[in-house]
Order: structure tokens, then C-alpha cells, then sequence
């Protein structure tokens, strides 16, 4: 069988996980937003050259020279060289090259359309040409006016651009400094993950989830004892107090009727239960009752052998949380004086649980109100913080499980809960952490915390 990851292990590769991730999208987003940057600024700069480049009076006179490209080229290398672009191209309406970083290219027609600017809009984007794919800007060239009142026609194009594997060069040396941060930041975050790691298991003594559930089995357990204890020495009291008398007889009867209350045996409490767990529950549970006035009894039907695989020891953990919460729902439904009736048992296919108590029941319009979390209608006290967390455990265990619940009437006049678990099939493999074992309720846990207080947790 393939051991589990220890708490260490989980704790350590979950808080690795969220840093990687959260990195690994802070760097993505910081990439984007410098490329981002990065075009915008080169934009800014070819645009800048572009327009200084259509305004310049050289520039527009050599229109109507005889070879205009031999003073256009000289002056557009200039200024392609100090603003450090990778073209200069100046052409006419017609799209010929008066101006090109290949002089070969100077007379020839443009390779990528010009009508845009040669209409007087400015352009911007990513095109191929004869140099590469470039990121370039185009601006129109303005000739002069006839007069005042007249626009300046369009005479040609100069276009600036710079190559996309220079911009990707540009922008990769600049995210060196930012990839060395983001490495510096997952390598702090997993040392403090490992601190955390290391905090946490020292807060709970080195124990793994199946450790605590002992504990906290324990813990319900003593407290059991502690209330047996004390009911014990009550009848101490009047069986001394009766002998003192020369009562002996009235000593005799009153042993008798005490019956097993002083025995801390599950066999008495539910002798057709062979499932440890369960049975100890199952005492515990009609230990604390009787201490609240409360009369717990099994059903004598109930019948549950004790779990051979790991798949049945599984279900028998998690029928604790559910029989734990609803008995301890039942008996603060009763109050004093109340009769809570378990029965149990498994048909091979299910795990039947059922819950009848004397109470008031459940209203009908609360029964759709299913399960959830922080719902409950009882009275707000000391304990507030941890109401309606019970019912809400059922829930998810039932849901895990594929199982049903259901909410009735049931023959002690109260509320009836019944709730169906199904048996794994032998090899499933559908097993849990024994870690849930600590979320069963009245042993001392959150889950037992949640069923506290008057009033009854709902669930339909």
C-alpha cells in the first residue's frame, strides 16, 4: 500500500505550490507590462524621427529635384544612425524609394502598401518588408500650398522602423534583472515555507492527523470517565448513606436499579456493535447524555461487525462524524428528560444510521435549509462561535460519499434522522486520511463543539 504524505510533506510542497504560482503569474504579467512599455516607448521614438524627418525642409525641397534620392539618402542615414533605428525610408506618391539603409533598394517600389499615409493618417504596426519583420511607424510628407487658403497635398511617405529581433533583444536584457528578482523571490518564499512548515509542526509536537484523531478519541474517552466518575461517587453517597441507615435492603434495591451506570463497558451500551470505534463512541455518547438527564439506548437490532479492510475501517471513521453530530443534535433537541434511540447496521451494500429523539422535530420550511454551514436555530451563548459547523460536517461526509440523508418523524414523536452510507466495493482503494477522524463530534473535537448548546442544528 502506497504510504500517505506525511503533514510535513503536505504542508511544505502546498506552501512551494502557491509560491511558484504566484511568481511564476507575477512574472508573466511584469513581462507583458514591459513589453508593453517597451513598444510603446520605441513608438514614441520612430514616430518622433518620422515626423522630424516629413517636416524637414531639405527633405520636402529634394521633391523637385532631378534625383531627389541624392539628398534624401544622406540626410535620412544621418538621422537613421543617431536615432539608432534600423531604417530611414523616404518615398514619393507613387511609393518609389528615395531613401533606403540598402542602397540597392533606392528607385524601388515599397513592399508593403502606403496608401495609408499617402491618405495623411499616421500608421503604426508590425509588417515585413525587404529588411525583415519590423515594428514601424508611417507618416505623410506635406508639399507646399498653392496659396493660404489651400491644403498641403501629399507628396510621399517617410517611414521609420526598428527590427522585431532587435526589440526582442532589447527587451530580453532588460528582463534578465527581473527574472534574477523573481528567482530571489521564490527562493526567500520556499525558505519561509519551510520556517512555516517547521512553526506549524512544532505548535502541534510533531504529530501527524492520525495522531491527533487519537488524541482527541482519547480526550472524549476521559471525559467520559471524568462524568462516569462523578455518577459514581454520587451513588457511593446513598449507597453509604442508606448502610449508615440499617437500610440495607433499600442499600440492596438501590444497586440493582443502578444496573450497569457504573460499568465503563460498550457491551452493555450496545452489545450487537463488534466496530471499537463505534462502540466507544456509542458509550461515550450515553455516558455525557445521562450526565444532561438525557437517556441514550441502542436499538437492540443494531448489528455492525468490526471493519476487516482499510476501505470498511475508512467508513467506519467517517459513520463516526455523522453518528457523533446527529446523537449529540438529538440530545440537545431533548433536553432534560429527552430519549435519544440509535439503530445501526449494514446490509452489505449500506451502512444504515438512524437517530430518533423525543423532541420538538424539525419544522418543514427549515428542512430545505440543508446542512449549511453556520445554519442553526439555536439560542446564541458562550459557545456561539461554534454552532452550525455539526450538520454541515454530515453533509460533506454524505456528499463524499455518494450517500443520502433524510429527515422524518420518527416513533418517540421527535425528529427521525436516517442516513445511508454506501460499502466500498473490496479493492476500491476509496479510502481517507484517518485525519477525519478528529472532526467527530462530542470526542472532543470542532465537529462536537458545533452540536453544542440548546436548540437543534437543521438539516433536511
Amino acid at each position: 500500500m502506497r504510504r500517505a504524505m506525511t503533514l510535513r510533506a503536505q504542508l511544505l510542497v502546498l506552501q512551494v505550490v502557491i509560491v511558484l504560482v504566484l511568481v511564476c503569474t507575477t512574472g508573466f504579467v511584469a513581462s507583458a507590462l514591459q513589453e508593453r512599455q517597451l513598444r510603446e516607448a520605441y513608438v514614441d521614438r520612430m514616430a518622433g524621427v518620422a515626423q522630424s524627418v516629413a517636416r524637414l525642409p531639405a527633405i520636402q525641397d529634394a521633391f523637385d529635384d532631378a534625383d531627389p534620392s541624392a539628398t534624401i539618402q544622406p540626410i535620412a542615414e544621418v538621422i537613421r544612425e543617431a536615432s539608432e533605428v534600423t531604417y530611414v525610408v523616404v518615398t514619393d506618391e507613387r511609393g518609389m524609394r528615395y531613401s533606403h539603409p540598402d542602397p540597392e533598394q533606392i528607385g524601388q517600389p515599397v513592399s508593403t502598401d502606403p496608401s495609408v499615409p499617402l491618405s495623411g493618417r499616421v500608421w503604426t504596426g508590425t509588417q515585413t518588408g525587404t529588411l525583415g519583420t519590423s515594428w514601424r511607424v508611417k507618416v505623410p510628407v506635406y508639399g507646399n500650398a498653392a496659396d493660404d487658403a489651400s491644403t498641403a497635398p501629399v507628396i510621399g511617405t517617410a517611414s521609420v522602423g526598428i527590427l522585431e529581433s532587435e526589440l526582442r533583444a532589447d527587451l530580453t536584457d532588460d528582463r534578465g534583472w527581473l527574472l534574477g528578482a523573481l528567482a530571489a523571490a521564490a527562493v526567500v518564499g520556499v525558505l519561509c515555507a519551510a520556517w512555516v512548515t517547521r512553526l506549524v509542526r512544532r505548535r502541534i509536537y510533531l504529530l501527524e492527523p492520525e495522531d491527533i484523531a487519537g488524541l482527541l478519541e482519547t480526550r472524549g474517552l476521559t471525559d467520559a470517565l471524568r462524568s462516569q466518575s462523578h455518577e459514581f461517587a454520587n451513588t457511593v453517597h446513598v449507597i453509604s448513606g442508606l448502610l449508615e441507615l440499617g437500610r440495607t435492603e433499600e442499600a440492596v434495591a438501590f444497586i440493582e436499579r443502578s444496573g450497569y451506570g457504573g460499568l465503563l463497558t460498550a457491551s452493555a451500551v450496545a452489545p450487537g456493535v463488534r466496530s471499537p470505534e463505534i462502540a466507544a463512541l456509542l458509550l461515550v455518547k450515553a455516558v455525557t447524555a445521562r450526565e444532561r438527564g438525557v437517556t441514550l439506548d441502542v436499538d437492540d437490532a443494531s448489528a455492525l461487525e468490526a471493519p476487516a479492510t482499510a476501505d470498511a475501517s475508512s467508513l467506519h471513521t467517517d459513520a463516526l462524524i455523522v453518528l457523533g453530530n446527529l446523537i449529540d443534535n438529538a440530545v440537545d433537541a431533548t433536553g432534560p428528560d429527552g430519549h435519544v434511540r440509535v439503530l445501526l447496521h449494514s446490509d452489505g451494500t449500506h451502512l444504515h444510521l438512524r437517530v430518533d429523539d423525543d423532541g420538538p422535530g424539525v419544522p418543514t420550511q427549515l428542512r430545505q435549509q440543508v446542512f449549511k454551514a453556520g445554519f442553526s436555530t439555536k439560542v446564541p451563548g458562550d459557545r456561539e462561535h461554534s454552532r452550525g459547523i455539526g450538520l454541515a460536517l454530515v453533509r460533506r461526509v454524505v456528499d463524499r460519499r455518494d450517500g443520502d440523508v433524510v429527515i422524518g418523524t420518527g416513533d418517540l414523536g421527535g425528529a427521525r434522522m436516517t442516513v445511508e452510507l454506501p460499502v466500498p466495493a473490496p479493492g476500491s482503494g476509496r479510502t481517507r486520511s484517518a485525519a477525519g477522524a478528529g472532526a467527530v463530534a462530542g470526542t472532543g473535537s470542532a465537529a462536537g463543539a458545533g452540536a453544542s448548546g440548546p436548540g437543534r442544528e437543521v438539516m433536511p
